[in-house]
């Protein structure tokens, strides 16, 4: 009765000891591995994401520092209004520079456009789109002319971001 009363002792400490805990670290596991998987999956969408902007965003600061570092935005705007031919439909033109901040700065033209056709105003944005200078188009109003429904009156901004040597020096020693 003894050797039996041990057996049982022995058996009873292995499954408390040993059996129970593997069993629940077992559900345990079985519950947490879907749910660890689907985080890494998550964090696999996140990473290629991360490595995609940050390929664009090294492609878009290669795509700056090729460009003349002498450019400016407004007369190359006006060549390309003169080009279209839009100088007798522009109504206001007004460059803004925004202030330096981690090695940029950027220069904004606020073009306004009156009696302009949709033909000549789409070649024009196609253009500044197109060209080799890092020039887009950050926002566009058309609304019909109000003498001539044939014809539109248009705001665009243009915007240019640009290295600035001085900020990038004064950004670098701030970090």
């Amino acid at each position: 009765m003894a050797i039996g009363m041990v057996a049982v002792g022995i058996v009873w400490a292995l499954y408390g000891f040993i059996i129970e805990p593997t069993r629940n670290r077992i559900e345990t596991l079985q519950r947490l591995i879907p749910e660890k998987q689907d985080e890494l999956r998550s964090m696999q969408v996140r990473s290629a994401e991360y490595l995609a902007l940050r390929r664009a965003n090294e492609n878009l600061e290669a795509r700056i520092g090729r460009q003349d570092a002498d450019f400016q935005l407004l007369p190359f705007l006006e060549s390309l209004i003169e080009q279209h031919q839009l100088t007798d439909h522009l109504i206001t033109m007004e460059p803004e520079t925004l202030p330096a901040q981690h090695g940029y700065s950027e220069t904004i033209v606020e073009i306004g456009l009156e009696g302009v056709a949709l033909r000549q105003l789409v070649a024009f944005l196609e253009a500044i789109e197109t060209s080799d200078v890092m020039a887009q188009i950050g926002s566009l109003y058309i609304r019909k002319d109000a003498q001539d429904a044939t014809r539109l009156t248009s705001t665009l901004q243009i915007h240019c971001p640009r290295i600035d040597p001085d900020g990038a020096t004064s950004a670098s020693t701030q970090s």
